[in-house]
């Protein structure tokens, strides 16, 4: 029988058993290793609602607290929600992790085309 997964979507080498986890989305059991999980900070107030409270707002300079939250997803719910996307029988055979986002300037900036403007300024100044 063909293996469509190197680790038969597990991460569970060498362990008889995981413990299950529950789905954030729909409370599946779904094991620890299988689940995909994501770290996601936000604010306990939404955007719009920020500017108000900082004007009702006591004190000058008062930090939002933040929620800082560890979300397990069945592998159906990463799926439908675009937390992880479907790839090809050539893509699955790509493990390096997908590139990160940066910031400058509060705009989105890709790595490899920051990279290329940084040596295209480089060789303008020589």
């Amino acid at each position: 029988m063909t293996k469509k997964r190197r680790n038969n979507g597990r991460n569970k080498h060498n362990r008889g058993h995981t413990n299950p986890v529950r789905c954030s989305n729909c409370s599946r059991c779904v094991a620890k290793d299988k689940a995909i999980k994501r770290f996601t900070i936000r604010n306990m107030i939404e955007s719009a609602a920020v500017r108000d409270i900082g004007d009702a707002s006591v004190y000058q300079e008062y930090v939002i607290p933040k929620m800082y939250l560890k979300i397990a997803y069945c592998v159906s719910c990463a799926i439908h929600s675009h937390v992880v996307r479907v790839r090809s029988h050539q893509g699955r055979r790509n493990r390096a992790p997908p590139p990160r986002v940066r910031y400058k300037d509060g705009k989105k900036v890709n790595p490899a085309v920051a990279a290329a403007e940084d040596a295209k300024a480089a060789a303008a100044a020589t």
